[in-house]
């Protein structure tokens, strides 16, 4: 609420006033307990949104708070302080929280609140603000009349600032009430001698303040069963001060003589005001840290280091003076729901964005619609608030709009409407669904309401009267269905049965209705038939064959008389005691084969009964019955579609192209931020990179990536050329840890026996070779495949190989053991250049020469054949 739209008091009333300020204790928790009634006495906490390390805590009873939880912890660390704690989880809607719980509740505290004063103003769900001077001024006069009297009882769970119990208080109050001048001296060094008066009973209003305050906190647990605190002081501020000192089930007492003292140990950001931006700017301006310390400050002085309205506030704060009033308010004076979109959930796609708003935009219609029911008023202005991510930065922004429709369309588009309009570049460039900034919050709420038109009370009250009648309506309903006598349930024989008596009933009374018509039109001629019939010998006439055939009346009518000749044929009959049976055609029916069943069974109740059933009724139900079947039958032909003829069918056509496109029921596929964006080259200016040649997009973030790449490259090729050096260098150091020097006589080999004439020679093993750990390898067969080829085997690496490919194998191995001589050569050349104690270092020319000396007597091209 703004400055201008608040009420205030004169100064020369700043002490006449007694504030009462009540806080309910952990409400959300209460809540939650009144209805799980197990959960009263347990630690217990509530969360809200996303399940992340168990939600984030929004409210805490004090069993949970004694073992460490607080608010804005996950709810994870909290059961990791308190195991037993239960976590109730606040309500989801539309993909938020919903909190409609706790304001119904809210809303049944204010109802008792507002009983004992009309100057209720409720700041929020869970806090509200009474101004009970009017009551504390009849109680005075009561007291000075000794209709009323203070009781102790009533002062439970109270407390005084500055007084180590509310004895010492009342004892104090006692004693100045037989002489109330004896403080003057000091009085009037401190307040104004004009406010003396006030001073003086500032005490005694304020103990009375506090009987009430007992008063109403009784009520509210007594109706609600929520417990509640509360601060009583002179005006808002020190009242709001007060109500948190004490807690919880407790209340507070702030008396005057006491604000001083309490002032120079509360920290500035205490204070409601000065707790955010404003209280940090104050300390640092004024170098204070305490509220008292604010006191050395002249008006005039704080008015050139802040400003002239901050300044006059701020001077009559740390002296305990607020003029702010209390404003009736018992209805919110706005309407409105948020979301946060941290880290990965930020909003990129416009999809995205207009499906949160419609969400948002619902929540606001549904209260909306709720509040012009209870309130009678409607919202004439929008605000959308929200927070952008650009250039790395946050940047939050509101915006308003006058509102003249609630509903949810109106209210999303013109908060898009709104976000569009004020945001430089709302799109990103080359796109039609990405946003150029990332959205990270997300409001919307409603204000400036006015009470709504007389037409449109009427209205309300129509719909009230509407809703009364159907509540009257529906218990008047539920009393006679008690009250009437409930029938049998009817089987499903009976309901056939009645339905095949309707049919034909109906049908004869048709009938009579045409036969009555025809007699009264032919009453002469069918006498005189009569009187001529009675005469002759009655004679069955029946029409020949070939006779034409009267035109039919319908096609039922038709069907039933064909039905009848049947019956007459088989009654003039030999068999005159058969029943009337069903026409051949038609006995293989559903209907007849069901009716034959269900006559077999009922047939013992019928005997036992002694009721019988019409001989002709029950022939005009078969009849009927196969005429019913027949009527199906030929519906189930006209019904089936032509193959060749395409249907039309929309149920079938929706069928095919459920088979041609997949239905998605998620929102996000169609999302800016979830699709795969389309690479348009050219869009996009490219560059030529120095090292590889590829055409890399001229950005800041891709350029670097590139460069990384190669970098990346060139590291690993760093890495392995020291890592060889390395083995290098450890293998030069193992050769010439076995080296042996030049001064020690080297053993003469030992000869071996002579084979086949020659003398053989056998040079020692080494001790640890590693052949000791290797298994002897099998001798490998000839491959099946390659069988119908001559093999042969390799006297270096047994293995078959093609004789065709014999002499490039063999290259092969002269290749490698030509290198392997090349190294041992080079490793020897550098052993005998570093050892300096044996033999003087050889020159550049000579460690040449022997290199080229060396490699004329063991040329790779000796190998080698040449071509002639």
């Amino acid at each position: 609420m703004s400055n201008s739209t608040r009420a205030f008091v004169g100064m020369q009333n700043k002490y006449d006033r007694v504030v009462l300020l009540v806080d309910m204790d952990c409400f959300f928790c209460q809540v939650e307990e009144k209805q799980q009634p197990e959960y009263q006495g347990k630690p217990l906490a509530v969360v809200q949104y996303n399940p992340w390390r168990g939600g984030g805590i929004i409210a805490v009873n004090y069993a949970a708070r004694a073992k460490g939880v607080t608010r804005h912890m996950r709810g994870d660390e909290a059961k990791e302080l308190c195991h037993d704690i239960i976590l109730c989880q606040v309500p989801n809607i539309r993909e938020k929280a919903d909190t409609g719980k706790y304001r119904d509740a809210g809303k049944e505290v204010a109802n008792v609140l507002q009983r004992f004063t009309n100057l209720l103003e409720r700041a929020s769900v869970d806090e509200a603000y009474l101004d009970i001077t009017e009551t504390v001024n009849q109680r005075v006069e009561q007291l000075q009349a000794g209709s009323f009297a203070l009781k102790p009882q009533e002062l439970i769970n109270c407390h005084a600032v500055g007084y180590e119990n509310i004895g010492d208080y009342v004892n104090k109050i006692t004693n100045r009430f037989a002489n109330p001048y004896v403080d003057d001296e000091r009085y009037m060094l401190a307040y104004d001698p004009n406010d003396l008066p006030a001073v003086r009973q500032s005490d005694l209003r304020l103990l009375i303040g506090a009987c009430i305050a007992g008063e109403v906190r009784a009520a509210v647990k007594a109706e609600t069963g929520y417990e509640c605190s509360a601060g009583i002081a002179h005006n808002k501020i020190l009242a709001k001060l007060a109500a948190g000192m004490n807690k919880p089930n407790k209340q507070t007492i702030l008396p005057l003589a006491e604000i001083p003292a309490l002032f120079d140990q509360l920290p500035v950001g205490k204070i409601k005001g000065l707790g955010g931006k404003f209280g940090e700017m104050v300390c640092e301006t004024l170098g204070v840290k305490f509220l008292g310390q604010v006191l050395k400050y002249s008006e005039k002085e704080l008015h050139r280091k802040l400003d002239e309205k901050n300044g006059s506030w701020l001077h009559n704060i740390a002296r305990g003076i607020d003029l702010e009033a209390v404003t009736p308010r018992f209805y919110s004076k706005s309407i409105g729901c948020c979301k946060k979109f941290p880290g990965r959930n930020n909003i990129t796609g416009l999809k995205t964005l207009q499906h949160w708003l419609g969400e948002l935009a619902s929540e606001i219609n549904d209260r909306l619609e709720k509040d012009f029911i209870e309130n009678n008023r409607k919202a004439k202005q929008m605000v959308v608030q929200y927070v952008q991510d650009v250039d790395g930065q946050e940047v939050a922004s509101s915006r308003s709009t006058p509102l003249n429709h609630c509903d949810q369309e109106t209210l999303a588009k013109q908060a898009l409407e709104l976000i569009k309009t004020n945001t430089k570049t709302f799109l990103r460039a080359g796109s039609e669904a990405a946003l150029n900034n990332a959205i990270k919050f997300l409001g919307i709420s409603v204000g400036k309401f006015e009470t709504a038109s007389n037409a449109q009370n009427s209205l309300q009250t129509m719909f009230a009267n509407q809703a009364a009648k159907k509540r009257r309506i529906s218990v008047e309903d539920g009393v006679e269905k008690s009250s009437l006598p409930q029938k049998p349930k009817q089987t499903e024989e009976a309901k056939m049965k009645n339905f095949f008596e309707n049919y034909l009933q109906a049908h004869k009374d048709e009938q009579n209705v045409k036969d009555n018509l025809e007699t009264n039109a032919n009453t002469a001629e069918i006498n005189a038939k009569l009187v001529t019939e009675a005469e002759e010998p009655v004679v069955e006439t029946r029409p020949p064959k070939g006779a034409a055939i009267s035109p039919k009346k319908s096609f039922f009518e038709a069907y039933k008389r064909k039905l009848i000749d049947v019956t007459v044929a088989e009654e003039s009959s030999d068999d005159k005691a058969a029943p009337t049976a069903t026409p051949p055609e038609f006995k293989e029916s559903f209907f007849a084969s069901y009716l034959q069943q269900q006559k077999e069974v009922s047939k013992n109740v019928e005997q036992s009964n002694e009721l019988t059933a019409d001989t002709s009724d029950s022939s005009d139900m078969q009849g009927l019955a196969a005429e019913l079947d027949e009527i199906e039958s030929s519906i189930t032909n006209l019904q089936q579609p032509d193959p060749d003829q395409p249907s039309t069918s929309k149920r079938k056509l929706e069928h095919d192209n459920s088979k041609e496109l997949p239905a998605s029921n998620d929102f996000t596929s169609t999302y800016a931020e979830y699709a795969q964006p389309e690479l348009r080259a050219d869009l996009i200016s490219l560059v030529k990179c120095d090292e590889c040649g590829a055409q890399i997009p001229d950005d800041v973030k891709a350029l670097q990536t590139h460069r990384d790449h190669h970098y990346a490259q060139q590291l690993s090729r760093q890495l392995r050329v020291e890592q060889r050096e390395e083995m290098q260098r450890s293998r030069l150091n193992d050769t010439t840890a076995s080296f042996v020097s030049p001064t020690t006589k080297t053993a003469p080999a030992k000869k071996g026996k002579k084979v086949g004439g020659t003398a053989t020679t056998t040079a020692p093993k080494p001790i640890n070779s590693i052949t000791k750990f290797l298994a002897p390898k099998q001798p490998l067969e000839p491959p099946p495949s390659c069988s119908s080829s001559p093999m042969e085997i390799c006297a270096e690496c047994k293995t078959y190989i093609k004789t065709v490919d014999m002499p490039e194998h063999l290259d092969f191995h002269m290749a490698k053991k030509l290198q392997r001589e090349l190294n041992q050569l080079e490793v020897r050349t550098i052993n005998t250049s570093a050892n300096k104690k044996t033999t003087s270092p050889p020159t550049k020319k000579q460690l040449n020469s022997t290199l080229n000396s060396t490699g004329a007597n063991n040329s790779i091209t000796k190998f080698f054949t040449q071509s002639s």
